[in-house]
């Protein structure tokens, strides 16, 4: 029967659990993806993209911001279950049946454990793939050229090479009509102009075109290869009552960029591809660290001496110095000053490449903590969750949302603040990586010990009831010292 107990307990609070733990998690990476999407929007809107294009820039962007939004999801699912059975009274029959609030957590717990596992492995190795398609698909749609929009009495100089005005359209924006076209295709100016009182415009069957056949107009060309043409300015003009023109729309469809172009950047790689870069991120800087070290033994020293092979010992270099005459002195001279600005130029450009090695080494490394510390994030955040939603006793989408969305926010906010720190090096990787969950571990820690013992700690009158007390027991003696006087 206590086995049966247990196991109709522990379905219950995982029915309990799961329902708002999915709403939640589906709200906060809409929530993250909609802040993203937005800050690009611009350079998607105009485009001419295909709704599958649309949909799977979307889809692939929606779903990388499952791991951000997790911590969110288990914090606050984790409040509203436990202040839903709180303030339902269904935790203190719990309790009164002799459970700890150990006991009631536990299933839970298991079941957080399970989701910050699948956490890393979705970190590890569906959301690289993810990224690498939501990137790609994102450089190919800023690359491609706003779609063809000719507006009427507006030069539109959108296409390759021509410039075109029209006077009025039609309903449906085939036709064309009192067209003005300035083609400048071989890069000597207007010097080709054509006009027509109509035309109509469609695409080829491969898109790849633009064509119009104009009607009734006609064509001029100023002939520049002729001698004195500057003075003469000659003119070849044709009258046409049809002419077709094709122009190139190549520009105007996306291309599809190789993957293998955006595969170098942390987020499209798994944690043992990161910790292989980061060897060879550490082997490329003590290379550089040699190479530095040989050139100024064995090539600026001698060089700035002018002198061949020469001990490194400095009282050789003054023994040679002094056995030079006034003149051989002087060129010794300027030549080190020479060769010494040379050699502190190739010194400048090693170093801002060991920089420049040593911020990517830093990013790579932020990167592989990254991929970790979510997972545990959701694990440090249930236990704040759990004994806070106990604590308040308030269900729903009221209080608990505005808790969880401040504790979110502490949290998401002290992790930016200790990453930029990291990135300008006032600390290390593993302390600024992993410090903001090192302050919700003893937070979570005393929220589970105050729940553990029902202690009242939101409860407003659990602080004011002592100091009435104390002021009814100040104001009984003093009416009692009156009396006696």
């Amino acid at each position: 029967m206590l086995i049966l107990r247990f196991k109709t307990l522990h379905i219950y609070l995982l029915k309990s659990f799961i329902p708002p733990f999915i709403l939640t998690l589906f709200i906060g990476v809409f929530v993250f993806f909609l802040i993203n999407v937005f800050t690009y929007m611009d350079e998607i809107v105009g485009k001419g993209m295909t709704a599958w294009v649309l949909i799977k820039f979307f889809g692939y962007s929606f779903f990388t911001f499952i791991p951000v939004a997790m911590p969110l999801a288990v914090l606050l699912s984790s409040i509203m279950t436990f202040g839903s059975l709180a303030e339902n009274y269904e935790l203190a029959a719990m309790k009164s049946s002799g459970l700890s609030l150990f006991s009631i957590i536990k299933p839970l717990f298991f079941l957080i454990l399970v989701l910050a596992g699948l956490t890393f492995l979705f970190n590890n190795y569906t959301l690289p793939s993810l990224t690498l398609k939501s990137s790609r698909l994102l450089w190919d749609i800023r690359q491609a050229k706003p779609s063809l929009n000719i507006k009427q009495g507006i030069f539109y100089n959108g296409l390759n090479g021509y410039t075109i005005k029209v006077g009025d359209k039609s309903k449906d924006g085939n036709t064309l009509y009192d067209l003005h076209i300035y083609d400048h295709t071989d890069g000597l100016g207007n010097h080709i102009q054509l006009y027509a009182d109509s035309g109509v415009m469609k695409t080829s069957k491969d898109t790849n075109y633009l064509q119009l056949l104009l009607k009734n107009g006609s064509r001029y060309e100023e002939i520049n290869q002729e001698i004195n043409h500057h003075r003469t300015h000659p003119l070849m003009q044709l009258l046409y009552r049809e002419l077709a023109i094709n122009i190139d729309m190549s520009d105007f469809k996306m291309k599809q960029t190789d993957e293998d172009l955006f595969r170098n950047h942390h987020e499209m790689m798994s944690v043992n591809q990161i910790s292989n870069e980061i060897d060879t991120f550490n082997l490329d800087i003590i290379k550089k660290e040699k190479k530095i070290a040989t050139q100024i033994d064995n090539i600026f020293v001698p060089h700035t001496l002018h002198i061949g092979s020469l001990s490194k010992k400095h009282k050789n270099v003054k023994l040679f110095l002094d056995s030079l005459n006034s003149a051989d002195y002087t060129r010794v001279i300027e030549n080190a000053k020479s060769q010494i600005k040379s050699s502190q130029s190739y010194i400048e450009s090693i170093e801002k490449e060991m920089l420049h090695k040593e911020i990517e080494r830093l990013d790579f490394m932020i990167g592989w903590h990254q991929k970790i510390n979510v997972s545990f994030a959701c694990i440090i955040l249930f236990f704040v969750g759990a004994p806070l939603g106990a604590i308040i006793r308030k269900g729903g989408m009221g209080l608990p949302v505005v808790v969880a969305v401040v504790f979110f926010l502490l949290y998401y906010i002290v992790s930016i603040v200790y990453e930029r720190l990291v990135i300008e090096g006032v600390y290390n990787v593993v302390f600024g990586m992993w410090f903001p969950l090192c302050i919700f571990l003893p937070i979570g820690i005393f929220l589970t010990y105050k729940a553990a013992r029902d202690s009242s700690l939101f409860d407003m009158g659990a602080y004011i009831d002592p100091f009435k007390k104390m002021f009814s027991k100040f104001k009984k003696s003093t009416d009692e010292g009156s009396s006696n006087m």
